[in-house]
């Protein structure tokens, strides 16, 4: 069927590093459907199918539309693991501008891979979770890396970031494999450009 909209499934694991301020975080885009309850029922079962139980954690909240839900409305289960690690499973809603198939129950079932921006400001000392952002999703992987090298500079030229690197033509991120673009801007801004395959 066609679709104009698409929910993509996305876990977020942030671990505290310790004695430093740090905090490294891996994200996964599992899984995408034309059905936002097919999505939600899928970020619901998510960490259990990626092998924990809901004993692993000393708080595991799922959001059951409660007006005392704080955890952000995307949000669809809040973890928090033994050593304080946080997870985050979200339904992210983004235009589908390529209509993909969706199956009979509401999953794409193409191998996607989806264009992630991160921001992570390290003016904010509140211990606030970077932002990430689906900005768009393709069937191949070239078109993919395409929007990736140019996803910052749509409005600004590489000259207004303090520092911009990208890594393309198996040039090594040290960032992780995934990052193609990583910038800097006004001293305490730092940006990440990834693709995320989610097969």
């Amino acid at each position: 069927m066609d679709i104009d909209r698409l929910y993509v499934v996305k876990r977020t694991l942030l671990i505290d590093q310790k004695n430093t301020a740090e905090r490294t975080m891996n994200i996964a885009l599992p899984a995408t459907f034309a059905d936002l309850a097919a999505a939600k029922k899928m970020a619901q079962l998510l960490l259990g199918k990626e092998g924990y139980e809901t004993d692993y954690f000393s708080q595991y909240d799922v959001n059951n539309n409660s007006p005392e839900w704080k955890h952000g409305d995307n949000v669809i289960v809040y973890a928090r693991g033994p050593s304080k690690e946080l997870f985050y499973v979200e339904v992210e809603t983004i235009p589908d501008y390529i209509g993909l198939q969706a199956d009979n129950k509401g999953r794409v079932k193409a191998p996607l891979y989806h264009v992630l921006q991160t921001v992570v400001s390290h003016r904010d000392r509140s211990g606030s979770r970077p932002t990430s952002i689906v900005r768009g999703t393709h069937t191949r992987s070239q078109l993919a890396q395409k929007q990736a090298l140019g996803l910052l500079l749509n409005d600004h030229s590489k000259a207004d970031f303090d520092q911009y690197e990208e890594y393309s033509d198996d040039k090594e991120s040290p960032f992780g494999a995934d990052v193609v673009v990583h910038a800097i801007k006004d001293g305490d801004q730092e940006i990440f450009v990834s693709i995320i395959p989610d097969h």
